[in-house]
This record gives C-alpha cells, sequence and structure tokens, in this order.
C-alpha cells in the first residue's frame, strides 16, 4: 500500500472547488501519449489523463514486489476506481468509458510492463474485463473498504496505536465487507469476488500483524460466492431493482466515512 500511496499523491484536485487538477510530482506526465504523434510525456494537466498515466505507474511499482499480473490488475483497478470516485462531476456510466477514451488511445498500455516479454499495460487491465460493462455505481462499491484498508496501513505504525485508535476503522471494514460478501456480483470466477478476496486478505494480514494478543479483534473468513444462476429475463429485471435498493443504502454510509477519512491524509 506504500506503492499506491506515493502514487496516488502525485495529482489531486483542488479541494476548494474540484475544478482544478494540481500536480505534485511530474512523473505523472510519463506515461501519457496519446494519438498518432510520437510526443509524449504531457497529461496536459487533465486529470483523468493523468488517472490513466497513474495505473501504469502503479503497475510499474507494484510489479518490483512480485506480484502477479492478475494482483497486478486488481490493484490497478482498485486505484482506478478510488480516482473516478472521488472526482467531481465524474459522469462515467461504466468503466468501459474509461477504459475506451483513455486507456485504449494511451499509446504508453502497449508496451510490455517487463520490458521485451510478458504481458502489455493494456493486456494486464484486460485481464478485468468483465468488470468493464457493470455499472459503475456497482464497481464503485469495493472502493470502500479498499479505502479503509488504504487509510489503515498509511496510519497504523504499531499495535497500540491501532488497538486504541483505529480498531473502529477496521470493524467498519468488516461491516462493508460482509455487505459485499451478500453483493448478488459476488459470483464465483467473477472478477468482483476475486478483488473482494485480495481485500479480504489484506485485512487480516493487518489484523495479524498488529492484534495478535494486543485487541480483541480478529480476522474473518469469506463466504463462498454464488455461483452464476440461470435467470429469466423477468428475474434479471428484478434482481437488478433489488441490487440499485442495496446501493442506495450503502454508498451514503461510504462517502460519508471512507471517502473523507482518506482525503485528510492522501496528500501529506
Amino acid at each position: 500500500y506504500s506503492a499506491i500511496k506515493t502514487i496516488s499523491g502525485y495529482f489531486y484536485e483542488d479541494e476548494n472547488d474540484g475544478t482544478k487538477t494540481k500536480v505534485a510530482n511530474e512523473a505523472i506526465d510519463n506515461y501519457c501519449h496519446y494519438g498518432d504523434t510520437s510526443e509524449k510525456g504531457n497529461c496536459n494537466n487533465e486529470y483523468y489523463k493523468m488517472t490513466s498515466s497513474g495505473v501504469i505507474h502503479l503497475l510499474e511499482k507494484l510489479k518490483n514486489y512480485g506480484l502477479d499480473d492478475d494482483k497486478l490488475a486488481e490493484y490497478g483497478i482498485l486505484w482506478l476506481i478510488y480516482k473516478l470516485n472521488i472526482k467531481k462531476n465524474n459522469n462515467f456510466a461504466k468503466l468501459n468509458d474509461f477504459y475506451t477514451e483513455y486507456i485504449e488511445t494511451n499509446n504508453d498500455y502497449n508496451n510490455k510492463i517487463n520490458g521485451n516479454d510478458g504481458l502489455t499495460y493494456k493486456k494486464i487491465i484486460d485481464k478485468k474485463n468483465d468488470l468493464m460493462d457493470m455499472d459503475i455505481n456497482e464497481i464503485f462499491k469495493l472502493e470502500a473498504p479498499f479505502n479503509i484498508l488504504y487509510f489503515l496501513y498509511h496510519e497504523i505504525s504499531d499495535q497500540k496505536s491501532f488497538c486504541k485508535e483505529y480498531s473502529k476503522y477496521a470493524a467498519k471494514f468488516v461491516d462493508q465487507f460482509k455487505k459485499l460478501n451478500e453483493d448478488s456480483n459476488n459470483i464465483i470466477d467473477s472478477s468482483f469476488s476475486q478483488i473482494l478476496s485480495t481485500l479480504l486478505n489484506d485485512h487480516n494480514n493487518l489484523i495479524n500483524k498488529y492484534c495478535k494478543g494486543s485487541c480483541s479483534f480478529s480476522s474473518i473468513s469469506q463466504v463462498p460466492p454464488k455461483k452464476k444462476p440461470v435467470e429469466s429475463s423477468l428475474e434479471t429485471s428484478e434482481g437488478t431493482s433489488s441490487s440499485s435498493s442495496t446501493l442506495n443504502t450503502v454508498i451514503p454510509v461510504l462517502s460519508t466515512f471512507a471517502i473523507p477519512v482518506f482525503l485528510v491524509v492522501s496528500y501529506k
């Protein structure tokens, strides 16, 4: 999560009006290469172009930790949806809208992550292509537990600080995770389910490191994902309505809890 924190600090929006993007590290311009021109290295201070560049930066840094391509894709998507979710006036209906405009057209995604071998950055993101046509608000559900973990990994330094000051945030993660565990998108072999599993492992690693013998907080388990149902068109329509109802309940909680907390620390 230290690499994620580093890239997040490369650029951000002005907190006063949300219309001006500010650059804290000019390296964010390194992976902005659009169109037929050979010119590269300038995102023109455009938030979404910098977000696209940031995904490549993140994949590059995380590769140094020995993560496989699937895990790289998961963290790349999590960071991407975080940056999209905090952007005011974000009008993307699906993740594919961003993908088409800012990933497919960015020539740097055609470069291979290991130089002459391995997958291109685009092929890594493509490993999670089943998320691309989902309603983006459904994908944003994953951002809240990621946000909480990001905050905890950034702030916690020892067992005492966790038990005294931050265990309530871990408890909030558990609440959000349990809801997502029962979510209709949590289907076996889906990217949604795989990302949820990764978030769970990150949570449990944190708990095992800072809570053993020091405070009454334990790791949690994941309920096996649902098998993909065979539904009639009527049942599918009813399921969509139910999912939207659940989303309307969950999202206000996330916007008042997780995001403000994260914004406090992300630009230190």
